[in-house]
């Protein structure tokens, strides 16, 4: 099994090696983007970018929360937990998600995540001053919804249940005070399937329920009207490269928050409010059916 893993480990980096030499306008000299790539190949969640060009339910959790419990770490994956703008506001953005959630929870609530990977985004809230509250997982991903089922016990919680659904084919009706999705339209560059995800969402929700998400706004490179700012212009440069350039990553489907009230609009939302994080990367959007 290990050896497998390295002969597809170094498959996929000749492939990302032979790309980079043939690609014309990096960001940074051929040499530095090769020597990053290697550093990729060092450490776990630099493999799986990889290999993945995205992440999942654990990597997306050990980003946000599980990587500060680990003591040492290769130079690059610290770079990339610590400095990388875009994992930065990550964190934010989850944070910002956690304090709107506590701020509208009720009494006699259920909430769904979707998707909910390992669910950290509801079961790590404060419910002690709250009764009668259930929580639904939803993801298309086996493992995920298995990791969470073990993070709900961990977190002792009981009145907790998971479905296996793709989020644009939902089919649930007015059945949650609270959805909170975070990972889906990033993904998605067709504007139309994104608004039928939001779809999905409202027909889930119960009346004036409420919908906690978010979406990326492109950067500077591609427009002068980008909201990204106290970004220092090295890191940005670095994760250009690596995120762009080497990884190739699939979550590049930038909004505006222009388009992203148009969609959320035409799906039957009031928006509420759009909150920016610090870096103006990874707002939060409060939206409520109508």
């Amino acid at each position: 099994m290990i050896i497998s893993h390295n002969h597809s480990m170094n498959t996929k980096l000749a492939e990302h090696q032979n790309r980079l030499k043939k690609a014309e306008n990096l960001s940074l000299p051929l040499s530095e983007a090769l020597k990053l790539l290697d550093g990729l190949s060092q450490f776990e969640l630099g493999r799986f970018l990889l290999s993945n060009r995205g992440l999942n339910g654990y990597w997306t959790a050990y980003v946000i929360l599980y990587s500060m419990k680990k003591e040492s770490m290769h130079p690059l994956e610290h770079w990339l937990l610590y400095k990388s703008p875009i994992c930065l506001a990550t964190k934010e953005r989850f944070k910002i998600f956690q304090e709107q959630i506590q701020a509208y929870l009720q009494d006699n609530w259920t909430l769904a995540s979707i998707p909910c990977g390992l669910m950290d985004d509801l079961l790590s809230l404060d419910y002690s001053n709250k009764t009668n509250i259930n929580l639904v997982g939803i993801d298309l991903d086996e493992s995920s919804l298995e990791l969470a089922a073990q993070n709900a016990i961990k977190h002792d919680f009981k009145n907790v249940s998971f479905l296996k659904k793709d989020a644009w084919s939902l089919d649930i009706e007015s059945q949650f005070n609270l959805i909170t999705s975070n990972g889906l339209n990033f993904y998605e560059p067709d504007d139309e399937q994104v608004t039928l995800l939001y779809k999905q969402f409202y027909n889930a929700l119960k009346n004036k329920g409420i919908l906690i998400t978010s979406f990326l706004t492109p950067p500077p490179k591609l427009t002068s009207q980008s909201t990204w700012n106290n970004i220092n212009s090295d890191d940005a440069i670095k994760q250009q490269i690596i995120f762009n350039e080497i990884i190739q990553a699939n979550w590049q489907t930038y909004r505006t928050e222009e388009q992203t009230r148009a969609q959320l609009n035409k799906a039957g939302f009031d928006v509420l409010n759009v909150i920016y994080d610090s870096k103006g990367i990874f707002p939060t959007v409060i939206a409520r059916k109508n």
